[in-house]
């Protein structure tokens, strides 16, 4: 098991909901739409988009937030089974500004590798 960070900013929040197959029962979540940049080996932008679910209690929350960053705690899980990557509950989310991982007092803006 290993522990990721996703940073990158918000593009959008909203109640999503589906139903159990088993239990037949009606479940909602709240999916954001989290946007982050990366540079290819060659230096060419790169801009990927990820959703993660989070309690649908949360989504005032991440509303309030678009446009902003978040860095969001991820485990990396290996198994026999396969590999998963899911958000981390035991560790909070954090809302920032601006992108944390640009040198604040940069010129060029240039990231922190």
């Amino acid at each position: 098991m290993r522990n990721y960070q996703l940073i990158g900013q918000i593009k959008g929040a909203k109640v999503v909901t589906r139903k159990d197959k088993q239990t037949q029962q009606t479940l909602a979540n709240t999916e954001v739409i989290v946007q982050y940049e990366d540079y290819d080996k060659n230096g060419e932008l790169v801009l990927d988009t990820d959703t993660v679910q989070f309690p649908a209690t949360d989504v005032d929350i991440f509303k309030a937030h678009v446009n902003k960053f978040i860095v969001v705690p991820y485990i990396f899980l290996a198994t026999k089974g396969g590999t998963y990557m899911f958000p981390d509950d035991n560790m909070n989310y954090h809302f920032y500004d601006t992108n944390p991982l640009l040198i604040k007092d940069s010129k060029d803006n240039k990231k922190v590798s």
